[in-house]
């Protein structure tokens, strides 16, 4: 369009030249003449600038070339291509393996937890047991000695609470200890070391003569003990054992039963409390019971020593 219109442009300014000229030549003419001959050759001039105009208006546009989108587009480009650098590194694929992978981080963590929570829990009940049973105590011997759980330190203990005048009950679990011990001690595989003890509930009647002799019906490694009355209301208390005189005949002060707990407590070489037997048990099964706790007792022992050694 622009160049019909400088074509049309060119011709108007060669018609106003030869105008021109005419009239300088014909300067001697009348003014008359030269002002009709001025008037048709604008008219002319006129008349061709429209017909020009009109015909490159009408002439076809000439088509602009188009400009790439993508010349000197280089941060689109670098953006294009690492979006598509992306999304093959960020795929369906990797992320159910990443979902995969983090589940199982996950889940194993939450059992590791557990564990943990499991094994804390445990620890507090063992911990709440040894706080409810068990503790120092000190009692006197079969020698007239003090002796008690700071003496005895460093060895297990098979304990029993009764007395000397019971009928049936104390002999009949005081043979069945005795033969827990025997049957450690024939264990030539283990040498688990376990010191069978016997402690009166009835200061009253139960003299250091009487619980030595008596004592010595059984076995020689049995060690007695008794005391006062004070002494020994306090130590049945450490060990939530109790104990109740019966009513005492009229003729003879001195016969009369004593209530108590039936019980046999196994306590650790550091002193606490680590177990309890009921009359339901028999010998043999106390027995592989005592081996496994003190097994898994030294076997703990031995891990704690090397994780202080290790830190």
């Amino acid at each position: 369009m622009l160049v019909g219109r400088c074509l049309a442009l060119n011709r108007t300014g060669r018609l106003a030249f030869e105008a021109a000229r005419r009239w300088n030549s014909s300067n001697k003419k009348g003014t008359g003449d030269l002002e009709s001959e001025l008037q048709k050759d604008l008219k002319k001039i006129n008349e061709l600038l429209k017909t020009n105009l009109s015909e490159a208006e009408k002439a076809p546009k000439e088509k602009q070339p188009e400009t790439d989108p993508n010349f000197m587009n280089f941060r689109k480009a670098a953006e294009r291509e690492a979006h598509q650098r992306g999304g093959r590194i960020f795929n369906w694929k990797t992320v159910a393996v990443t979902f995969a992978i983090g589940g199982s981080c996950l889940a194993a963590l939450f059992y590791i937890r557990k564990i943990r929570l499991d094994e804390r829990e445990k620890h507090r009940k063992i911990t709440a047991g040894k706080a409810r049973i068990g503790g120092e105590w000190e009692l006197v011997n079969t020698q007239g000695k003090l002796e008690g759980s700071e003496q005895l330190r460093g060895n297990w203990l098979l304990m029993y609470f009764g007395f000397t005048n019971c009928p049936d009950i104390c002999p009949d679990e005081i043979e069945k200890m005795i033969k827990v011990i025997d049957l450690l001690d024939a264990d030539k595989n283990e040498n688990i070391p376990v010191v069978p003890v016997f402690i009166s509930v009835d200061p009253a009647r139960d003299t250091v003569a009487r619980v030595k002799e008596y004592c010595s019906e059984f076995s020689p490694k049995l060690k007695g003990f008794t005391g006062s009355v004070d002494q020994v209301n306090k130590v049945a208390k450490t060990f939530r054992v109790y104990h109740s005189q019966g009513p005492k005949t009229e003729n003879n002060p001195d016969d009369y039963i004593v209530d108590h707990t039936v019980i046999m407590y196994l306590i650790d070489p550091e002193g606490n409390f680590h177990d309890y037997y009921g009359q339901n048990r028999k010998a043999e099964e106390i027995a592989n019971i005592i081996k496994m706790k003190v097994l898994k007792f030294e076997a703990q022992n031995r891990k704690r020593i090397a994780q202080y050694f290790l830190n």
